[in-house]
């Protein structure tokens, strides 16, 4: 079992996740609100697996941080149907053997009423497996590939996804890259991304769809860097052989970070326009020394993204209660705590059957949603409706301007063509 180190107030993770705020007050919950406070019946548990340690322990830390957000929220009203919201975490290690370990212990020995796998892509098809074996209900918040739900060879009854979805983000990466394209002549592109699924799958759908929009570009390199590479130096010296006009990149987290900080050594960014889809997120753009001005990324998570008072009070809620603002892994995990609690509430239980049943085409309002709500979609099992935009890179707050967004409706049409012609639809 993983034992929790202690925090700086000397707290162990244990009891770090186990205190309430107590204070904020956050979206409305409906039927929840006014629910007795003195518990009358045991906690619903739910068992979190992800990585803790080593250079993208912030996917772990900051994904429990905001499903924490999210449970609090809903045990100080009275949590759902009169039990607490309860949270156990395991620290996988980016090990698929350990993120199956911990899976099946928290089923078996810990008998947790639901699974949040908020691992990546490697580790979450695997712990797809736990789900369909042991029928545990499982909410997938970190990993993005579109195969883990939309493959119908692959998902499974027991598993839902509150993360943000590859062929989503890369639809509207795009179309974006396409009109800057035009606009700017970049014809020679490359790529650099993770060597596994999640990169592999954000890379090819993202070309597809600038291909679409622009024929006439060429990719004259791809280069796939190993997850966690400490250095990127062979890679970036290949890329600048090459020549290309612009480039796209899947890497994340400290892998983003580590990336910049090496490319900018060599001046890459003043050669060659950067496309990375993972950029604007917090704990990015924090982890550089200074934020290189004029490159294209995604909104991972920004508290302007959405625009609205839901987001703005959530990241003012979250940064009152951990001294930081969220990540993208943060509103993923708040919002599949509260999928999970609004789907209870309407299942009137937490019997399997009854959850799946409740989840499936379920919509709640989220900070996250492009209109405030978001949807479970019933199909496929992935949440749908959350806020995607493009920009440009600022050194400082807002740190992307020039946003640019689809609508959904444009974004589901394009979706639907596309699992269509692979033959998932």
């Amino acid at each position: 079992m993983h034992q929790s180190k202690p925090t700086k107030g000397g707290l162990t993770r244990r009891d770090f996740i186990k205190t309430t705020a107590g204070g904020a007050a956050g979206l409305a919950f409906g039927g929840l609100i006014g629910m007795p406070k003195a518990y009358s019946a045991p906690p619903i548990t739910i068992g979190f697996e992800s990585i803790f340690s080593g250079r993208v322990a912030m996917l772990g830390e900051t994904g429990l941080n905001g499903a924490q957000l999210a449970a609090d929220d809903i045990n100080a009203k009275g949590g759902v149907l009169g039990r607490k919201l309860e949270l156990i975490h395991r620290d996988s290690g980016g090990k698929i053997e350990e993120a199956v370990r911990i899976a099946r212990d928290f089923v078996v020995k810990d008998k947790v009423d639901f699974l949040m796998d908020h691992a990546s892509s490697r580790e979450s098809f695997a712990v797809k497996e736990v789900s369909r074996d042991l029928k545990i209900v499982t909410m997938i918040t970190a990993s993005e590939t579109t195969a883990n739900t939309a493959d119908p060879k692959i998902r499974t009854e027991y598993s839902f996804r509150s993360a943000r979805q590859s062929i989503h983000d890369c639809v509207v990466a795009g179309y974006y890259a396409a009109e800057l394209s035009g606009k700017l002549g970049l014809k020679r592109w490359h790529s650099i991304s993770p060597d596994y699924a999640y990169g592999h799958d954000s890379t090819d759908v993202f070309f597809e769809f600038l291909k679409k929009k622009k024929p006439d570009v060429e990719i004259v390199g791809q280069a796939w860097p190993k997850l966690f590479e400490p250095d990127y130096t062979p890679h970036i010296t290949r890329i600048l052989r090459d020549k290309p006009d612009a480039m796209y990149s899947s890497l994340w987290g400290g892998d983003t970070t580590a990336f910049i900080e090496q490319a900018l050594m060599y001046g890459v960014f003043e050669k060659i326009k950067f496309f990375c889809i993972n950029i604007a997120d917090y704990t990015v753009l924090k982890g550089l020394k200074e934020v290189p001005e004029g490159l294209y990324t995604g909104s991972r998570y920004l508290r302007n993204v959405p625009d609205t008072p839901a987001n703005h009070d959530f990241a003012d809620r979250y940064f009152k209660k951990y001294g930081a603002l969220p990540t993208n892994w943060s509103w993923e995990c708040y919002t599949g705590i509260l999928f999970l609690a609004e789907a209870v509430k309407k299942a009137r239980s937490v019997e399997k059957e009854k959850v799946i049943k409740a989840l499936e085409g379920l919509t709640i309002k989220a900070p996250c949603g492009q209109d405030g709500t978001v949807t479970m979609r019933a199909r496929d099992h992935t949440s749908i409706g959350y806020a995607i935009a493009w920009g440009k890179t600022l050194s400082k707050e807002p740190y992307v301007t020039d946003l640019y967004s689809l609508p959904w409706k444009t974004l589901i049409q394009e979706e639907t063509a596309w699992l269509k012609k692979k033959g998932w639809l």
